[in-house]
């Protein structure tokens, strides 16, 4: 537990830090540093979930997730280039040149891929690097640091009520066979932490309380889901965790799986004007 909290608090004072240097200095710094969470959460789901060790696969793959995030920043392609159009053309031909990179990889080592191998480098690092850059777009929207907040709390706020509820009063268990930790009760009482919460940050901000308060279940519920999702990959594949990297707490995914679930749903919303 000591080390799980020193983690977590090492975890917070880089994140701060990333944030401040983003919002004073210069934004390019928030886009890289998730480019750089995409990189470690492909790699993890390539090289350690997938099991492909191939360098040139994994590597491409890592390469992909980090161009596609940097890519897809709209803001920072168009103060550079004044073009509208740069950023998703670039984008479009970006997963064209994967794709064929990574047909190229399965037929040169097809005696070695399977086809869970040839799902997991074909197809996994689109939709990851998609949710990451989602993740870089919520967090520089106008109203970043409110939208942050948000986001933690529907993620890491109802985790820790749901965790905490469920030790104390857990009974039923909420997916037995790929968390067995989880319970009914404990995933009531971590989306009841979350409505508290959302209250709180929508007083704080100044927001409309009504959205807010009625999009907390069910972004909440998207959380749980990310996080049982990532456990069936690890389940299936027979892993504890999907790396070492953060002492305590495992590997990127293991902290960040609901997060990227929600990311590109609350991304929608704020463009759709809803929240």
């Amino acid at each position: 537990m000591k080390t799980r909290i020193i983690s977590g608090i090492v975890m917070g004072v880089i994140v701060a830090v990333v944030l401040a240097l983003g919002f004073l200095v210069e934004p390019i710094i928030i886009t890289v540093a998730v480019a750089l969470i995409a990189v470690g959460a492909v790699y993890e789901l390539i090289h350690n979930a997938a099991g492909i060790k191939d360098k040139a696969a994994w590597i491409g793959g890592c390469v992909f997730a980090f161009l596609f995030v940097i890519l897809s920043d709209n803001s920072l392609l168009v103060n550079k280039y004044s073009s509208l159009f740069l950023s998703p053309a670039l984008v479009k031909a970006l997963i064209l040149v994967y794709s064929f990179f990574a047909v190229i990889i399965i037929l040169k080592n097809n005696k070695e891929f399977d086809l869970g191998k040839i799902v997991s480098l074909f197809a996994i690092p689109l939709p990851y690097a998609y949710a990451f850059s989602c993740l870089s777009g919520v967090i520089k929207h106008t109203d970043g640091i409110y939208y942050l907040l948000l986001l933690l709390n529907f993620s890491s706020i109802c985790d820790m009520g749901a965790y905490f509820v469920g030790v104390t009063l857990g009974k039923h268990k909420l997916c037995p066979n790929l968390s067995p930790k989880k319970t009914v009760e404990g995933a009531v009482g971590g989306i009841l932490s979350s409505v508290v919460v959302t209250l709180v940050i929508s007083l704080c901000f100044g927001k409309f309380l009504g959205i807010p308060m009625l999009l907390t279940i069910p972004f909440c519920i998207l959380g749980m889901i990310g996080d049982l999702f990532a456990s069936a990959i690890k389940r299936s594949v027979g892993l504890k965790d999907y790396s070492n990297l953060i002492p305590g707490h495992g590997g990127i995914l293991d902290r960040v799986d609901s997060i990227i679930m929600i990311a590109p749903f609350l991304y929608l919303a704020i463009n759709l004007g809803v929240i």
